[in-house]
């Protein structure tokens, strides 16, 4: 069961929080430190803290300190920049977009470029190319002399909408008119001119053109190009591909594309398990689509059907047979701890063309088991279902790789996913009761803005002959979910269904205690005081226990608000009676001058 927060300013509104030790249930005395001014050292611990790997915390705690531009428009645009570098980061290209969608009224010129190209880039790799091109024309017409590295980069981008179009004639053309605008000095204009070179089966003009590249996308480039120009030079190309991508100081990315160009290279003259091989570690890193996917072919359905090619071949030359599952059972089985690729193929083919569907369900078991025990493997798998035209309809997934999908996506947080999953799906997994199936459910739907759906889960669960204490404390967590996204009116019905049951003294004390919260929050501070005062007496009117003091202050500070200042000042004395510790008191007798003060401007509630 959720405790109370030691204080509004402590805690988070609707946070699950676990039971806490007596002595932090006094927390509530404690006082929150004054924040301090916007200042750079601020802000670079945010960025520090982003990238520690906690970009969520650090961009809503940006979200708290970054100043109105209204009121501070230099401390504004400061923070703004560091908040694109972290949704860029997070690859939240819809956000950045919507967040740049406007910008304040009198932002300088130079914000002004800088927020209109961050919002191109982002429309780009958002696939929005056109209106990507409609935000780089604002930029280039209003560009002047001072600006020329600008207009180069905005130049190059323009290139990037027509390859993402596959308008590959007017990418060559603006390449063209860019060389005699600029030159060919720049490295990104040379790399950008030879996936267009290579995009339109040019790879001599291609491989003249980032021949000396010795790392990053230029080498990738130019291993591509050498094995378009000279594929008996494949086996060379494969090893010095594999020894980059082995190299500590490859980034991921590039690491995707070398392992990718590869793969290409082993499958010269034709398909081998070195191929699948490198295919299965390309795709479990990350990598630019605009040339893993279109110069070198990386996508889950290459990866599907050279699993099945392969697969077939070595049942022709085996004489196995499609539709005799034993052929492939077995041996997958007996090579799975010493050829475990070998074993993942065969499965594949099993999973594909088993007789039924049960038995197809188990390859597909045994094929993502083995995917996930290699680096990276869980990644190849959302790749293999999620992103493959063979399960565009998540219906046609089978149900056992669709639970393992669903608990995937929750344990990384990406809701949409795990919605999309669940949708049709009644009957809880293997191995998961009904409860706790649609107690997720619920709380997938209310976080994907499904709030009737969810609340409809909720109250079915709520009917439920096996609910008991236990499942109480976990339905209640999802009904703080409701309160976290300020759907209060709903909680407190569900709070008040709750009631109705039958409950221990300690349940029935905290939902009044989550019931006034609610109230609180809706602005009902007399309501909210009533419930917080039944929560601290409810079994004893008398009660002094940690759990009625702080719901004894809660209710002082409800009362306030409500206009009731000489039952707040009867409440904050009788605390200060119970306790003899010295801040704690401290803290009290604060709370009383400020509203000994607070009387002197505002009139008592009759």
């Amino acid at each position: 069961m959720r405790q109370p927060p030691a204080s509004a300013d402590t805690t988070g509104r609707g946070q699950p929080v676990s039971r806490l030790p007596v002595f932090l249930c006094l927390a509530w005395l404690l006082v929150a430190p004054v924040a301090a001014a916007v200042d750079q050292g601020k802000l670079k611990e945010l960025v520090e803290l982003a990238r520690a790997g906690a970009p969520q915390l650090a961009l809503a705690r940006l979200q708290q300190l970054q100043p109105a531009p209204d009121k501070d428009l230099v401390g504004w645009m400061a923070w703004e920049r560091e908040r694109i570098h972290m949704l860029e980061a997070k690859r939240a290209w819809a956000r950045i977009r919507k967040r740049l969608g406007t910008l304040p009224a009198g932002v300088p010129d130079d914000f002004h470029r800088w927020a209109l190209t961050r919002r191109a880039a982002a429309e780009i790799e958002d696939g929005a190319v056109v209106a990507a091109r409609a935000t780089l024309r604002s930029l280039l017409w209003r560009v002047d002399d001072l600006h020329l590295d600008d207009t180069a980069a905005w130049r190059r981008m323009v290139v990037r909408t027509y390859l993402k179009n596959d308008l590959l004639d007017d990418a060559r053309t603006a390449l063209l008119r860019y060389r005699l605008d600029f030159g060919d000095g720049n490295p990104e204009w040379r790399w950008l001119a030879a996936r267009v070179e290579l995009r339109t089966g040019h790879p001599r003009a291609a491989l003249a053109l980032v021949a000396d590249e010795q790392r990053g996308v230029g080498k990738v480039l130019q291993l591509i190009a050498r094995l378009r120009v000279r594929k008996g030079d494949a086996d060379a190309i494969e090893a010095e591909a594999r020894e980059l991508a082995a190299r500590e100081d490859t980034p991921a990315g590039v690491r995707g594309l070398l392992l990718g160009v590869a793969a290409e290279a082993a499958a010269v003259p034709g398909l081998t398990l070195e191929h699948v091989r490198y295919l299965e570690q390309a795709l479990a890193q990350p990598y630019d689509e605009e040339i893993g996917t279109h110069l070198l072919g990386l996508d889950p359905d290459r990866l599907w059907d050279a699993y099945l090619e392969l697969g077939k071949q070595w049942g022709n030359r085996e004489q196995r047979l499609l539709g005799r599952d034993e052929d492939w059972y077995f041996p997958a089985v007996e090579v799975m701890e010493k050829e475990p690729l070998r074993a993942r193929i065969l499965f594949a083919v099993l999973a594909e063309y088993g007789t039924g569907a049960q038995r197809r369900s188990l390859a597909h078991e045994y094929l993502v088991s083995l995917l996930e025990e290699e680096p990276g493997g869980k990644r190849v798998v959302e790749r293999l279902y999620l992103e493959s035209g063979r399960y565009r309809d998540p219906a046609r997934l089978p149900r056992v790789i669709r639970y393992r999908l669903i608990d995937q996506a929750l344990e990384k947080g990406d809701l949409a996913t795990a919605s999309r999953l669940m949708a049709g799906l009644k009957a809880p997994p293997s191995g998961t009761g009904r409860f706790e199936w649609d107690l997720r459910r619920a709380r997938v739907a209310i976080f994907t803005g499904d709030l009737a759906g969810g609340v409809r889960l909720l109250e079915g669960l709520l009917d439920s002959e096996e609910l008991d204490g236990k499942h109480v404390d976990r339905l209640l967590q999802v009904v703080f979910d409701l309160q976290t996204v300020q759907q209060h009116q709903r909680a407190l019905d569900l709070f008040d269904r709750l009631l109705a049951r039958p409950l221990d003294l300690q349940q029935r004390r905290e939902l009044l205690f989550w019931k006034a919260d609610s109230w609180e929050a809706l602005g009902r501070h007399d309501r909210a005081a009533w419930f917080y005062l039944k929560s601290a007496t409810l079994g004893d009117p008398l009660a002094m226990d940690p759990w009625a003091q702080t719901a004894r202050y809660r209710a002082a500070k409800a009362l306030i608000g409500a206009g009731y200042l000489d039952d707040a000042r009867r409440i904050y004395h009788s605390l200060l009676r119970a306790t003899r510790d010295k801040a704690r008191r401290a803290v009290l007798q604060g709370e009383l001058q400020r509203l000994r003060l607070l009387a002197t401007r505002k009139p008592e509630q009759p």
